[in-house]
Formats: structure tokens, C-alpha cells, sequence
């Protein structure tokens, strides 16, 4: 009798243990090659909703081999027939983690009862645009990477890497999360000359990425819309800065009243602010500030106004202030946003406390801070500008020209100043790229990622970075480490970060050993992959960034040789500075160009050997442009960049090697 009481309880308790083993295997979400995968949607859905359920139904698709069928709400055999609920379906306004109000591209994530629930904050419009909300898709894309592992390192198919999962079970979990940054943007820049084939790509990785502009607000240079596109330029040349003893563009004369009260009405009534809620009144790019003694009188006492970039902040930030408080007065609810860049990035001294209206986009590079005092000065900036009570958004430059398209990371600073700027209250970023994802690719991909979250474990993030090129990660690694320690370790060969002082540097900063050693790691990563074509395929795009890195460095050193030998190669020597004065029509030469020539004088070179060099720019010149057109279709290498050289006479270096050598009876 005991012992059949006891084989009862026995079979009683293995039964239940089966039960329970089966409920709880019920309630994972399992995702099977062999069985049809369930997508569902609203009955009337954003574009965001039907684009996330089918970028969930693509990716389940190649990730784990299931035939991922996607279908309405209505259409569903039953209410809770589906697999994957997609956006706010009804059936996911019945469950009791369900969220009405959500912030601002928040999404949330549910598995339960053997069923995924995404859904967010969204608002009609194209789905892959930067300004159009989007949390539903963010919440697809976090599912993809963190439960299968799914990432997009460049644009392109060639940048997507997708784990296989022959068979995927993901137990039951909730998460709920939003970006710390509500302004997360990349610009790349003269993307205009790049081909379609990339510019169609782009905003699919930004997006997968989770990049988004979504406050309705502008910080670029404002007068060109304001002054020069309304011939208010023409009709008020007594508006234009005093330079050079004349009245001239780009420049505006701040201390003007009149002219101040012009820019209060174009902030309230000019179309480009239309539905705005932050309005730029950023001065135009490059120098020539106004040297009039209006202006001057609100300057700092003993202003060197022959240093490379005086402190105009005085003058600039009162105009700003000014037009903040009248705008306030006419629309309480428009806000006024300005660059705190080149002169007038210091917070000024004359103001002790700014109109609460006005929003300040703080310039700086992360990129600086290998230099520790750079980066001690930006902190201090920082700190600055928040004792005046204004808000602050980042305005970085992680890609920008005066790279070249080399491979200058600076992941190292990355990491340790996101969780930084973000505490002392940055609370969006955006900032320069380039396409030139071969050479600079990493510096983006950990942006990207901690602009949404700055306190993201970075090394995780990293990781996952590297691990898309498959058995050759670490080798990738350590070559992109190659240099971004040559940068740490050659740091003092930089003066300062100006274009001029930097293109003069970059052989110093890459020297041959460096270039060897970059080469090593890249061949030990090619061997790594052989055999392997989607893995080969992307270790190539890197050796394509690697070819041209060789070839800029030598050239830029062989430029900055002809520039000091009198060759008018514009920033290699003093007969380039007037190459460039002369094209740009400019009242003088800048102090900033003839202190660093004087610093760095003509050094001549014998016929023979300028000759050679000639020959040797040329060569470099042509490889170089063979890599750029003949890679223009991948993300390796900004074709944009060159292009807009070529487009606009700017730095025409290569044309000038032409030149110079048919002066010498030598044709290409």
C-alpha cells in the first residue's frame, strides 16, 4: 500500500514535472527553420509599424532560416495566433504590460507566453528618415542585435553580419528603454557627389543604428539664409563686417541694431523656420569678423586680434542674448540656438546669466583629446557655459575633412568622454562623417551606439564590432589599435588640430613603422578568412582603407617636400599661401598663415630631385584617384571629399603636380 501510495505520488510529481517543463517551454519564444514564422501588424498602421514587421520578418528570415510570413490583425485565425505582435495591435492593448504614453522614440519588448510583443513611440511619416519618430523599428533592431546578434558595422550588405541560429529559443523578458540623447545625428558630408547606390543605403544604417533628429531645431550657419539669399547683403552693404578696411561677406557686423532687429524678425518669419521650435542664428562659416570699432568696444580689454582665432565671444553672444530676448518677446515659445565655435566658442564674460530661450551647440572633437590639455580645455567649457544657465547640444566632427580619409581613431576617447559630456548635460549630439567607413568605421560605430545610451559598456560594444569579421577579429583589432596608438604615442608631432598644422603632421603621425606594422595584423586578418567570402569581402573593404592610407601618407609627405621648394601647393609651403589668397580673393594673408610659415621656412630642393618628386606625386596622385572611383559604389572611401575639391577649386593639388610638370616639357 506505501508503495503504491508512493509510485503514485512518484508518477503524480513526474507528471507535473513534464507540465511544468511544457508550460514553461510554451512560454519561450521559439523560432524554427522547419516552422513558419507569424508576423502580425495594426489594421491600420503607421509606416513605422508595417516597416518594422517586415525588417523583423527579413531578419528572422536570414538569421534562423524560418519563412517568416507577415499579415494583418484582422486577418489572424485567431487573436492570439500570431508569433510576433508588431506596433500597437490590439491584442497587445490587452496584455498587462501594455504602455499608452511613451517618451520620445521609447520602445518596449515583451516576450510572453511564447510570443514577442514590440511596439513604441512612433508618428507617421517615412520611416527611415532622421526626424521622423520611430520607436516600434528601434525596438525591432534592439531585438535583432542583443537576442540574435545581428549588426550593421557600414552601409551596405556587405556591412551586415548575421549570426545563423538553426534553432532559437528566447525566454520570457520585458525591456523598456529610450534614448539618453534625444538628438543623435551623423552629417556626411558632401554626400551630394557620392553615388546613389550608397546615398540609398545610408539612411537604412543610420536607422538600424538608431540615429534620429527629432526636436525641430537648427543650429547651421544662418546668415547665408537670412542676409544672402534675401539680397539683404546688396540692399545693406552697412551691415556687412568692416574687414580689411571695407564692408564685406562672409561676415556680419553684430553690433548693428538695426541689423540685429532684422535677424529677430527673420527668426519669427523667415520660411526656413517654419514650425520650429529652436531657430539658428549662427554667424556664416571662415573668418574676416568685423573689425569695427562698434564691435571691437564689446570685446575683452587687450583682445590680440592678431592671434590665429581672437576670442570674439563677447560681441557674438551679446548679439545672440539680444535677439533671444526680443524674439521672447514677440513668441514666448520659439527658442534660439547658436554655435559656440571657432572665436566665439568661449562662454563670454559679459553676460552673467543668458535668456532661457537660447540653446548653444557646443563645438568640439573627441578626436582632441588625445591631447589630455584639449581635453581639460573642452571640460572647462563646458562647465562655463552651464554656470550661464543655457542647454547644451554637442556639435562633434568625427569624420571630417581635415582626416583625409585616414584611419585616425580615437575609440580610447570616445569611451571615456561619452559618460562625461552626457553628466554634465549634453542632451543631444550631432557632428560630421564622412564615407570612409574602411578607415574610420569604428569611431562611428561606438558614437552611434552610445549617443543612444553614453553609460553602454563600450568594450561590449566593441566586441561586437569586431567579432563581424569573423576569425579575423582580433587581427582587425589590433591593426585599427596599430593606429589609434601611433596617434597617442606621436601626439606632440601635432601643434594644434588646425587644417594647416595638421595636414603637415600626418607622416610624422603614421611614420613606416606604423604603416608595417597596420600591414602585419591586415595580412595575418587575410589569412584568417580565406575561404570564407562574406568575411573576405569585408577584410578587403579594410585593405582597400589600408592601400589608400599608405599611398596619402607618402603623398602628403612628398606635397609638404614640393610646397617648401616653392611648388604652389595650397598648405605645403608660403607659395601655396598665396596660391590660396589670391583664390579666395582675401583682403590679407592671415596672421595664423604667416606665423606657421615662418615657423616652417622654404626648404629648396635641386632640379633632379624636385623632378623626381614630381613624378612620384603624380603616380600616388593617380593610385590614389583609381582607389577612390574605383571603389565608389562600397563605404571605404569619401569619393565626396576628392570631388568637391575638384568642384570648387579648393586645395587643387593634384592639378598643380600636372601643372608643375608641364612646365617641365613632362605630360601624364
Amino acid at each position: 500500500m506505501k508503495k503504491g501510495f508512493l509510485s503514485s505520488v512518484a508518477l503524480f510529481t513526474l507528471g507535473n514535472l513534464i507540465m511544468i517543463q511544457e508550460i514553461h517551454a510554451d512560454s519561450d519564444l521559439i523560432v524554427r527553420s522547419d516552422k513558419k514564422f507569424l508576423i502580425t501588424y495594426p489594421d491600420t498602421p503607421l509606416p513605422v509599424e508595417k516597416t518594422a514587421a517586415e525588417e523583423l520578418a527579413k531578419y528572422i528570415s536570414l538569421s534562423a532560416g524560418a519563412e517568416a510570413e507577415i499579415i494583418q490583425e484582422a486577418k489572424l485565425e485567431k487573436k492570439d495566433a500570431a508569433d510576433a505582435y508588431i506596433g500597437h495591435c490590439n491584442y497587445t492593448k490587452g496584455q498587462d504590460f501594455y504602455i499608452k504614453k511613451f517618451k520620445q522614440e521609447e520602445f518596449n519588448i515583451a516576450v510572453k507566453n511564447g510570443k514577442l510583443f514590440i511596439y513604441g513611440d512612433d508618428e507617421k511619416g517615412d520611416p527611415f528618415s532622421r526626424n521622423t519618430r520611430t520607436g516600434t523599428l528601434f525596438g525591432v533592431y534592439d531585438f535583432l542585435g542583443n537576442e540574435l546578434g545581428i549588426t550593421w558595422i557600414w552601409p551596405g550588405k556587405s556591412g551586415e553580419d548575421i549570426p545563423f541560429h538553426k534553432n532559437l529559443t528566447i525566454k520570457p523578458f520585458f525591456r523598456l528603454d529610450s534614448p539618453k540623447c534625444i538628438i543623435r545625428s551623423m552629417t556626411f558630408m558632401d554626400n551630394k557627389y557620392e553615388v546613389d547606390a550608397y546615398k540609398k543605403e545610408l539612411p537604412y544604417w543610420t536607422k538600424r543604428l538608431k540615429l534620429s533628429w527629432i526636436p525641430k531645431a537648427w543650429f547651421g550657419h544662418s546668415w547665408y539664409y537670412y542676409v544672402m539669399k534675401t539680397g539683404m547683403d546688396k540692399k545693406h552693404p552697412e551691415w556687412l563686417a568692416m574687414w580689411g578696411g571695407k564692408r564685406t561677406l562672409p561676415h556680419c557686423c553684430t553690433s548693428n541694431k538695426e541689423f540685429r532687429d532684422y535677424i529677430v524678425d527673420q527668426c519669427i518669419n523667415h520660411p526656413k523656420n517654419k514650425g520650429f521650435s529652436i531657430v539658428s542664428v549662427t554667424p556664416s562659416d571662415g573668418y574676416g569678423f568685423c573689425e569695427c570699432e562698434e564691435c571691437r568696444a564689446l570685446d575683452p580689454e587687450k583682445t590680440d586680434y592678431k592671434e590665429s582665432i581672437p576670442n570674439l565671444s563677447n560681441r557674438h553672444w551679446d548679439y545672440a542674448n539680444y535677439i533671444a530676448r526680443e524674439v521672447k518677446k514677440k513668441n514666448p515659445e520659439l527658442n534660439i540656438g547658436m554655435a559656440a565655435y571657432t572665436a566665439y566658442k568661449n562662454p563670454p564674460t559679459n553676460i552673467e546669466k543668458f535668456e532661457d530661450n537660447i540653446y548653444i551647440s557646443f563645438t568640439f572633437s573627441t578626436g582632441y583629446f588625445v591631447k589630455p590639455e584639449m581635453k581639460e580645455d573642452t571640460y572647462k567649457r563646458i562647465d562655463g557655459w552651464k554656470s550661464k544657465g543655457v542647454k547644451i547640444v554637442g556639435r562633434e566632427y568625427w569624420g571630417m575633412h581635415y582626416w583625409m580619409d585616414l584611419p585616425y581613431i580615437f575609440v580610447k576617447q570616445i569611451k571615456a568622454s561619452m559618460p562625461y559630456l552626457y553628466k554634465q548635460g549634453l542632451f543631444g549630439m550631432y557632428g560630421e562623417a564622412s564615407k570612409n567607413f574602411a578607415t574610420q568605421g569604428p569611431n562611428y560605430y561606438l558614437v552611434a551606439h552610445m549617443m543612444w545610451n553614453p553609460d553602454a559598456d563600450a568594450e561590449k560594444i566593441m566586441a561586437r564590432y569586431y567579432k563581424a569579421f569573423g576569425p579575423a577579429s582580433e587581427n582587425i583589432k589590433n591593426y585599427y589599435d596599430t593606429w589609434e596608438n601611433a596617434i597617442i604615442e606621436n601626439q606632440d608631432e601635432i601643434e594644434s588640430f588646425s587644417y594647416l598644422d595638421l595636414v603637415n603632421s600626418w607622416p610624422e603621425i603614421f611614420p613606416e613603422k606604423t604603416i608595417a606594422s597596420a600591414g602585419e595584423h591586415l595580412k595575418k586578418a587575410q589569412d584568417a578568412v580565406k575561404g570564407n567570402a562574406v568575411y573576405e569581402e569585408r577584410v578587403k573593404c579594410i585593405a582597400i582603407g589600408y592601400e589608400y592610407t599608405k599611398i596619402m601618407v607618402e603623398l602628403l609627405g612628398i606635397y609638404r617636400k614640393l610646397g617648401r621648394a616653392g611648388v604652389p601647393l595650397w598648405c605645403f609651403g608660403y607659395q601655396g599661401a598665396l596660391a590660396e589668397f589670391n583664390y579666395r580673393k582675401l583682403p590679407e594673408i592671415p596672421e595664423a598663415w604667416k606665423s606657421f610659415w615662418e615657423k616652417h621656412p622654404d626648404v629648396p630642393l635641386d632640379k633632379t630631385e624636385k623632378l623626381k618628386l614630381l613624378k612620384r606625386a603624380l603616380e600616388l596622385g593617380n593610385a590614389r584617384e583609381k582607389i577612390i572611383y574605383g571603389h565608389e559604389n562600397l563605404p571605404i572611401i569619401s569619393k565626396g571629399m576628392y570631388e568637391r575639391t575638384i568642384k570648387t577649386g579648393i586645395r587643387p593639388w593634384h592639378k598643380t603636380i600636372k601643372e608643375e610638370l608641364a612646365k617641365e616639357g613632362i605630360k601624364e
